[in-house]
């Protein structure tokens, strides 16, 4: 990504209108990449509606570089995935605000509706979210359970068509 996240805020506003999934992870945390394999088997798997659009955004945080991230794009393998490497910490550093993260690492993973449009340099809030991290790093999300976040993913999908 370049310094203002331009290609993934391009990609997630021409997305308006369909529900979108975010994973923030860092390519070097365990509990991260667990999340993303996780993700991609009880989620993103086992929901089949191109309604669904996936971002992956690896985070330069718990030591993570570019160079890491070319072995665990393989976790995610859904066609419907775009992966984005944050370089110049735009979105890290604006989660890391937004979100009051404590902790090295990332491991967020986010649901938004498809009202929700970007607007600005900080990315929008998401409508839900679930954190690898909640307990180890007690911060105030629910803790990461792929299939609670995979039924509000349909149940965000089902109103979409509403």
């Amino acid at each position: 990504m370049d310094s203002a996240a331009q290609p993934l805020k391009d990609a997630f506003n021409a997305d308006a209108g369909k529900v979108r999934l975010l994973m923030y992870v860092s390519p070097t945390c365990g509990e991260c990449l667990r999340g993303a394999k996780q993700g991609q088997k009880d989620v993103l798997a086992t929901i089949d509606d191109a309604n669904l659009r996936i971002y992956v955004v690896w985070a330069p945080k718990n030591g993570g570089r570019q160079q890491d991230v070319g072995r665990v794009t393989q976790i995610v393998t859904d066609p419907r995935a775009a992966q984005y490497w944050d370089g110049h910490r735009v979105l890290t550093d604006a989660y890391d605000r937004m979100l009051a993260l404590s902790g090295p690492c990332a491991g967020i993973f986010m649901l938004y509706g498809p009202q929700a449009r970007w607007n600005g340099t900080a990315p929008p809030r998401a409508d839900y979210l679930e954190d690898a991290h909640a307990e180890e790093f007690n911060r105030p999300y629910p803790q990461y359970d792929p299939r609670r976040f995979a039924a509000k993913a349909q149940e965000m999908l089902k109103t979409r068509t509403k």
